[in-house]
Parts: structure tokens; C-alpha cells; sequence
């Protein structure tokens, strides 16, 4: 595809999207109840992941009205495997607070969806323009490398400082040209998925050409920059696998604070002089767990919340942490 020396930056990046995006169930529509609810649910999680629970989750809860409605625990279950379980509880917040202050309508204005539980600048600012083509700029870590990389940007591209760089540079190629905020906004995410990805330094498929400066060279180093983080603490943990006829040992404790909501299997600090049937890190944004896994023919329950339960009900309705259910398939148990 040849771009001239007189397309804009709006020009090309258009001319991109139409010929290359993808044909995503949520572009299809443009109601904002769908796309909120595909904007909290690509968070952190990749596309490809996302897209089976996305579609079963509009097939379950279709409108607002019917996940204000719906049940936390049933909620929960249809996230399951997802994890960053607090989007959820986000969004059923976020879908009652819509239902009792907005009639259930999804306002169309940023403020007002910023007022709504769970839905911050980001998410305000993608329902804003995708559903409703506002001229608000939606910026996530796919623009944000986007944006260094054609604007050498060298400080860190996390700080608000640089979220303000790049919200004026885009937001005046957006009305200057007189683009669709829909459009303009999905094209630059796009373009960061497929093509301006953190392994792609050689520019190959990029519409921007000599326009930019990774293209023309002059990006060195590291571009976009981001601080390392934090190295963070890792906790040991003892896992137990108690099946008895038919039924599965489960715990209702949160004592961690992590995961309210959902249930476990039996877990306790520290590690046992037994030999484990798997192990497993899992990985918090604070903290990990590394997890030895025993299975076991009886416990000493005491006065820990352990129950059984059929083991047919935890595939159906109780709603497992991540990692406990890891475990489980990789026993052949669920």
C-alpha cells in the first residue's frame, strides 16, 4: 500500500485501519453497554483470550438491566479464568449505578461516565468516542508506544506527563482532520496490536513512514521507556487435594484479603515435608504465591471454613481463584 507525502497523519492511519482491522464482535455494534464491557475485559488480558468470554458474557447479560439483575457468585463463574477478578465486581457495580441513577442508559459524556463505579479516564474515554464519537483520545499501552516511537518521547510513558503529550498531539491531528473519534481511536490501538508491537522495531507495515521518527532512525535506546518495577515479595504456599466420593475439600477463606468472592481449594503458609503433585507460581501485581500442591486422603479441618462440595457443582456454579483451578486440570480433576 503506497502513502503520499501529502496524506496526513489522520490520512494514513485511516487508510491502515480500513484496509488491515480485524473483524472483532464488538466493532460490529456500537452500543456502549458492549464495548464498556470489552474495554474492562481486554485489560490486561489479550484479545484472543478475552473473546470467548466476551461473547458468552453478551449472550448471558445482553443489556445493562440484566446484569444489575443478575447474581454476584453467577457473575463471578462467567469470569472465571479471566482474572483481575475486581473488573467484574466493577462492572455489576457499574451496571446498577447506571440502572438506579442513568435509567440504564449509558450517558454520552465523559464526566458523567466517569462518575460511574469501576469506569475510569481510559474507559470513560474510550465509551465517549467509540459508542458515541466524542472527541476524547483513548490511550493505552499499545498508543503509548505508538506515540514514543513517533515522537521520540524518551521520559516514562506511564507518567501523566507524557498521557498529556500525547492526548494534545492526537487530539488536534483528530479535529484538524475532521475524523471519526470512533475510528481514529480503534485505528491507533490497531496499529500498536499489529503492527507497531514491542518486537517490531524495523517499522515493516507501518503507514507512517517518514513521518516518524523510529522510521527515520533517531529512536536509540529504550523507546517507550518504562521504570522497572519493583521487585516484589513472593510468598510460600501449601495446597491440599482431598477428593472423597464424589466430592471436592474447598475453602471459603479470605484471610489474605485476596479474591474475595470466589472460593479455593485448602491453603495454608509455608511448605510441607511431602512430595508435591505439581507446583505452581502465581503471579498478584503485589505479590506471588509460589504453590506446592499435595494430594491428600484426609485433613484436620478445625475450625478452618472447609467444606465439600460435588465436584460436578464446582464446574457448574462455585467460582475457583485461578490457580487453585490450575491445579485441578492439571490433575484431570476438573
Amino acid at each position: 500500500m503506497g502513502y503520499t507525502i501529502r496524506m496526513t497523519f489522520t490520512d494514513r492511519l485511516i487508510t491502515w485501519y480500513r484496509a488491515n482491522k480485524r473483524d472483532l464482535p464488538f466493532r460490529r455494534e456500537r452500543d456502549p453497554y458492549k464495548i464498556w464491557v470489552s474495554e474492562i475485559m481486554a485489560q490486561q488480558t489479550q484479545i484472543a483470550t478475552m473473546l470467548p468470554y466476551y461473547e458468552k458474557w453478551v449472550a448471558k447479560y445482553p443489556t445493562v438491566q440484566d446484569l444489575a439483575a443478575a447474581d454476584i457468585d453467577e457473575i463471578l463463574k462467567m469470569w472465571e479464568g479471566l482474572g483481575y477478578y475486581r473488573r467484574a465486581r466493577n462492572l455489576y457495580a457499574g451496571a446498577q449505578f447506571v440502572v438506579e441513577h442513568f435509567d440504564g442508559v449509558l450517558p454520552a459524556d465523559k464526566q458523567a461516565l466517569m462518575s460511574i463505579p469501576g469506569i475510569g479516564d481510559y474507559t470513560s474515554s474510550a465509551i465517549a468516542s467509540i459508542a458515541f464519537s466524542l472527541p476524547e483520545i483513548v490511550i493505552d499501552g499499545n498508543v503509548k508506544r505508538v506515540m514514543a516511537r513517533y515522537l521520540n518521547y524518551t521520559e516514562n510513558v506511564n507518567a501523566r506527563a507524557a498521557h498529556k503529550v500525547f492526548d494534545a498531539f492526537l487530539k488536534e491531528q483528530l479535529i484538524k482532520d475532521g475524523a471519526d473519534p470512533n475510528e481514529f481511536n480503534q485505528a491507533l490501538m490497531e496499529l500498536g496490536a499489529l503492527v507497531c508491537t514491542p518486537s517490531n522495531t524495523t517499522c515493516e507495515g507501518c503507514p507512517f513512514e517518514e513521518m516518524c521518527a523510529c522510521w527515520r532512525g533517531e529512536v536509540v535506546g529504550q523507546v517507550p521507556f518504562i521504570p522497572k518495577s519493583k521487585p516484589v515479595k513472593a510468598y510460600d504456599k501449601s495446597v491440599f487435594i482431598l477428593v472423597k466420593d464424589g466430592k471436592l475439600l474447598i475453602s471459603n477463606e479470605h484471610d489474605d484479603g485476596l479474591m474475595e468472592g470466589l472460593f479455593r481449594l485448602p491453603q495454608i503458609d509455608g511448605h510441607q515435608d511431602l512430595e508435591p503433585v505439581t507446583t505452581l507460581i502465581h503471579k498478584f501485581s503485589h505479590l506471588h504465591w509460589n504453590i506446592e500442591a499435595y494430594q491428600v486422603d484426609s485433613l484436620d479441618i478445625g475450625d478452618h471454613n472447609w467444606f465439600f462440595v460435588p465436584l460436578q457443582e464446582i464446574v457448574d456454579t462455585y467460582p475457583l481463584v485461578t490457580a487453585h483451578r490450575k491445579i485441578l486440570q492439571n490433575q484431570k480433576i476438573l
